[in-house]
């Protein structure tokens, strides 16, 4: 769902359930608006996993809002600036959290979130000034009118100030993970690696998208605990954590509006419609609209998300020149002396102990071997070499970037043909023309996810390309490959026409001989010259 399509569905929503004060109030309202608060933690927890980042601690980050917005209440703040001083608290908090976890994977921030949730509850257990880790009672909240007069709000006032937050924040969410950072942020989520060769910098996109997360969920939190008169410690239990999650899980496949407008339906129902009809369980109306949410989750994520689109790509048109630039900063030459390649990495036993060979600007090497035989691992290492600096491996003139193509996948799985481009380019002209080039543009607003396998390898050289290296480490790019394997081959030749140094590895040795203007065999741990070969018209 685009971000102009969520913001207007919110919108309509927001206006469809204004007049539900008209039908219900006093505690019944008051425990709906509770529920309608939930939407920001539910859209944080969205934001969170677009990232990749575990999102179970936002619900302690919404309760510790409440504490802090409570506590400034209480100390003579108006409680308008309390609750957006707690929101901001929240946003610095889950950054924090970002910073901390930034080295670890999915498991381990998990963890960490875990640690931190445990921790915010023992002390809200053992503060000063708490009755049974509750905080309250906390005032209502109010508007200031100038000088002393307040307008405080009843429920009524007080759901429909809730509901409009609520709405502008899941539409600011929504228009953020379409537009803005969201494609960063998608990006890096669905491949780190990836992204930071793109130039990304994951961690300063993990750490905004979980700032931004924090701070929606800490403003629902706080304008709950307002609503509620307390702030309690039941925000730091693992089934507070249980509605966020589910709704993050849900956008996945339908997008954030829908699944935060589920996950806020499944808390009005199960904390105050059931409740007010009669049910008392068990379980609870709140376990049992959670355990509906959570089948509607199962039921969902089996099914792709498929964007209508047109064939196979489409055939470029004769003689179309490739859009290819000439390496930033000039033609330059690639030396490696001595480079020691580790099978799984620099610090794993040893597959070729001095490595040494020369590619010329505009020449393209093939490393060919039979699989296992090393060719994957020298990329990896002539990648983090150059990244690094190391003597072993030199650019003349120096300065330049060196970029890899993997072999796995293509493009950043969470983002559009058209955004894997534009991140790469920086320039929709430039994004646009390669887009056109590849034959893509049927498939523009298709995610990389729902590509086949050869048009995804094909937008991955597209990508790479735009980068303008120096050098390009192929990894096997014909490899998936059908009918785009002539257009492949085509982009490479005119990379290497503008200048570009390639180094292509493959273990089918006819595929490089075909245009590459050099050959080195990997076997029995050493690189063997095969006799030169013109490449071939």
């Amino acid at each position: 769902m685009s971000g102009r399509r969520a913001a207007a569905l919110v919108l309509l929503l927001g206006c469809a359930a204004a007049p539900l004060p008209a039908v219900t109030g006093g505690p019944t309202l008051d425990q709906v608006s509770v529920a309608v608060a939930g939407a920001g933690a539910a859209a944080g927890a969205a934001l969170a996993f677009a990232v990749r980042r575990p999102p179970g601690f936002l619900a302690a980050v919404a309760a510790g809002a409440g504490y802090a917005s409570g506590l400034l209440a209480t100390h003579g703040w108006a409680v308008p600036w309390a609750v957006l001083a707690a929101a901001v608290a929240a946003g610095l908090a889950a950054a924090v959290l970002g910073v901390l976890g930034g080295r670890l994977d999915a498991t381990g921030f998990l963890v960490l979130g875990l640690v931190a949730t445990a921790a915010a509850a023992a002390t809200a257990r053992v503060a000063p000034g708490l009755s049974a880790g509750a905080l309250g009672p906390l005032p209502p909240l109010e508007l200031p009118l100038g000088g002393d007069r307040l307008a405080v709000l009843g429920p009524a006032g007080a759901y429909h100030a809730v509901l409009i937050v609520a709405a502008l924040s899941t539409a600011a969410a929504a228009l953020l993970l379409a537009r803005g950072p969201g494609p960063r942020w998608r990006a890096v989520g669905s491949d780190p690696e990836r992204a930071a060769a793109t130039g990304l910098r994951p961690l300063g996109a993990e750490v905004g998208a979980l700032a931004v997360a924090g701070g929606v969920a800490g403003l629902g939190g706080a304008l709950a605990a307002h609503v509620a008169g307390v702030a309690g410690p039941g925000g730091f239990s693992p089934d507070a954590a249980a509605l966020p999650l589910l709704a993050a899980l849900l956008s996945l496949r339908t997008g954030l509006v829908p699944a935060v407008l589920a996950a806020v339906a499944a808390g009005v129902l199960g904390g105050a419609v059931l409740p007010a009809a009669g049910w008392s369980g068990p379980p609870d109306g709140r376990a049992l609209c959670t355990g509906g949410l959570a089948l509607l989750v199962v039921a969902t994520l089996p099914l792709p998300r498929r964007t209508r689109a047109g064939g196979p790509p489409a055939a470029p048109a004769p003689g179309e020149p490739w859009p290819v630039r000439a390496p930033a900063g000039g033609r330059r030459a690639l030396a490696v002396r001595g480079l020691r390649v580790g099978a799984g990495g620099p610090g794993g036993p040893a597959l070729l102990t001095a490595l040494d060979f020369d590619v010329a600007a505009g020449e393209v090497l093939g490393l060919v071997g039979a699989n296992g035989a090393g060719k994957t691992s020298v990329l990896r290492a002539l990648e983090e070499a150059a990244r690094r600096g190391a003597p072993e491996v030199r650019l003349h003139p120096a300065g330049g970037r060196v970029a890899r193509l993997p072999q796995e996948g293509g493009g950043f799985a969470a983002c559009t043909v058209t955004e894997t481009l534009e991140l790469a380019a920086g320039d929709r002209e430039e994004a646009a023309a390669w887009r056109r080039r590849l034959g893509l543009d049927p498939w523009a607003d298709r995610r990389c996810a729902d590509l086949p396998a050869g048009a995804r390898r094909l937008l991955d050289l597209g990508r790479v390309l735009l980068l303008a290296p120096a050098v390009v480490l192929c990894d096997e790019p014909l490899a998936g490959l059908g009918a785009e394997r002539a257009a492949a081959v085509d982009c490479l030749r005119a990379a290497a026409a503008a200048g570009v140094a390639v180094i292509l590895a493959d273990h089918d040795q006819a595929a490089v001989a075909g245009f590459a203007t050099r050959r080195l065999r990997l076997e029995g741990g050493a690189a063997v010259p095969l006799d030169p070969r013109p490449a071939t018209p």
